[in-house]
């Protein structure tokens, strides 16, 4: 089976959810607590979906609930694959001129990640990434001061510096497939090595107007045969197999 490494599963319509997760293994991410608890009762029903916990960056509405979602997490932490959806906003500042607003944000969002991380040391768990453009330097800086070992920057685009340093760390980036719709995404996908790519879905986000689907790892993986030059079924074994690393699971 094909593995989405970074999906909202829950908010996936429940017909797509029913067909999506009988032929592929899907990495389901939280948003914040409630959406956490909401996976929590879906792994109990479905064999194929990781759960990932914790508050994504772009909702500082949310971050008052650290303390509940660090419970949560240390609560279920031999059930869950990940911690996440966690980082820094990036999208969420671009919408606030209000400099003192921004920074007052950021600020917290940098508390925040740094518990998450740490938490993910304590435990021992790899960490699913929302850290995009100038955060990946900072969140690299980050990830080694509390030496996390398995990290994946998802639908990471940023400055090849960045890149060249996760790779050096042995951490993952996973492709959307926004690569074969985005001209300029593409050209930035063209940089990742092969050996440390996965593929994800980041569903329900829409691509060409279609609903990001766990399935849509194919598609990618079609795509990506003009850039890495080799088969689907090479790209799709390699990815997989580096997501199996990633999170520790088993794919017979």
């Amino acid at each position: 089976m094909n593995i989405d490494v970074h999906c909202h599963f829950e908010q996936l319509p429940a017909e797509l959810r029913e067909k999506e997760i009988r032929g592929n293994i899907v990495a389901g991410v939280a948003v914040d607590y409630k959406s956490g608890e909401i996976l929590l009762e879906y792994k109990k029903i479905y064999p194929n979906l990781m759960v990932c916990l914790g508050i994504h960056p772009e909702y500082p509405e949310k971050y008052d609930d650290y303390d509940l979602v660090e419970k949560q997490i240390r609560e279920n932490a031999a059930e869950i694959s990940a911690i996440g959806e966690i980082g820094l906003p990036y999208f969420n500042l671009l919408e606030i001129e209000d400099m003192e607003k921004k920074a007052d944000i950021l600020k917290k969002a940098e508390i925040i990640f740094e518990k998450f991380l740490k938490l993910a040391a304590e435990l021992d768990l790899p960490v699913n990434l929302h850290c995009i453009e100038d955060s990946g330097e900072y969140a690299i800086r980050e990830l080694k001061k509390y030496k996390i070992k398995k990290a994946l920057f998802h639908w990471f685009e940023g400055d090849l510096s960045a890149l060249e340093k996760i790779k050096g760390n042995g951490w993952n980036i996973s492709v959307s497939p926004d690569v074969i719709y985005n001209k300029e995404y593409e050209k930035f996908v063209r940089n990742i090595p092969l050996e440390i790519i996965t593929l994800e879905s980041d569903g329900p986000w829409e691509y060409g107007g279609e609903i990001g689907i766990p399935s849509m790892t194919e598609k990618t993986a079609d795509f990506l045969t003009k850039i890495y030059s080799k088969s689907k079924e090479e790209i799709l074994e390699i990815a997989n197999r580096n997501a199996c690393v990633l999170f520790n699971i088993k794919n017979d």
